[in-house]
């Protein structure tokens, strides 16, 4: 069979891919635990970020003194393997006949392609940010029904500095980002702790950002997105859970700038190609990615488990 027929015919478009590499959909919030670094192969070794890649080294010299020498720092090497992720979709050469503007018919089809490989990518990342077995023994809580956040007569304020004090023991810095489930955001905003700090503050109510300004934390981020396995059903995918963490928000991104975690994303990727099948009456959109999500410095985050719960004494009102 000769390769250049156009059932074999694979082309990379690169206005389709522009649009895939650039779309972002607000409600995935992945990125902000494990931001994206391009690299060039499929499987490397990075640096396991201990205490010493956090810590702030005193530089300053006198005149004619000795240098600010250290001992070299003891580092783990840790690999990370990108894997390919696809999805496409198949358009009759009548749909394009029957559309009036194909071309951003394409654009809708190539958003709902990054759409569905970005969902797939927001799990993955929730699933390995809300799983205990990833965090040290005293990097993690499971709050019992006095604690939970909706429960009236708890102190989330309390439970929540705790857990940054315990990243910051750990690596000498406080977290800069917190994610949590849009259940638990609900539940701080109507506690009544949160209400009284606010109300005499003179703020209307309690928002991401006043929260943010209450712990002192750059970056508050809240879980929106759900997904289905029956089409019915939707299932949040950041549960009643949060996360607080240090992460790299550098310029000059780096896997070699210490984080809680990375993206180790193929270079040139996601990716638009299409071929034609049919001897040409259809035409095939595909998406392709191809990462690999890690945790690099596990002592740079704390998980707080069942932020949110279903209680069995009777709740008052928070207003």
């Amino acid at each position: 069979m000769a390769t250049s027929r156009i059932d074999d015919l694979r082309i990379v478009d690169p206005v389709l891919t522009t649009l895939a590499q650039g779309f972002e959909n607000p409600e995935f919030v992945a990125e902000h635990l494990f931001p994206t670094v391009k690299v060039s192969k499929l499987k490397g070794k990075i640096p396991f970020f201990g205490k010493d890649a956090f810590l702030v080294r005193s530089t300053d010299r006198a005149i004619r003194s000795q240098s600010n020498r250290i001992m070299p720092s003891d580092f783990e090497l840790i690999s990370f393997e990108t894997r390919e992720r696809d999805i496409e979709t198949a358009i009759d050469y009548l749909e394009e006949e029957e559309t009036a503007d194909y071309f951003r018919y394409e654009q809708r089809v190539t958003k709902n392609l990054s759409d569905i490989l970005k969902l797939g990518k927001e799990i993955e990342a929730a699933q390995l940010a809300q799983d205990i077995n990833n965090y040290s023994l005293d990097m993690y809580s499971e709050l019992e029904e006095e604690d939970a956040f909706n429960n009236p007569d708890s102190s989330p304020l309390t439970i929540i500095k705790n857990a940054m004090n315990s990243i910051r023991n750990k690596i000498a810095r406080y977290p800069n980002t917190i994610v949590m489930g849009v259940e638990v955001f609900d539940a701080l905003i109507r506690h009544k702790q949160l209400t009284d700090l606010v109300k005499y503050s003179g703020f209307a109510s309690v928002s991401k950002e006043i929260i943010a300004k209450i712990l002192n934390v750059d970056n508050i981020v809240v879980g929106m997105s759900v997904h289905t396995t029956d089409g019915t059903n939707f299932t949040d995918i950041w549960g009643n859970n949060m996360v607080l963490a240090y992460v790299d928000k550098s310029n000059k991104r780096s896997e070699y700038n210490p984080s809680y975690g990375y993206t180790f994303q193929r270079e040139g990727m996601p990716e638009i190609d299409t071929y034609y099948e049919n001897g040409g009456k259809i035409k095939v959109i595909r998406n392709t990615d191809n990462y690999g999500i890690v945790i690099t410095a596990k002592d740079a985050a704390f998980f707080i488990k069942d932020a949110v719960q279903e209680l069995t004494v009777e709740e008052n009102n928070n207003g």
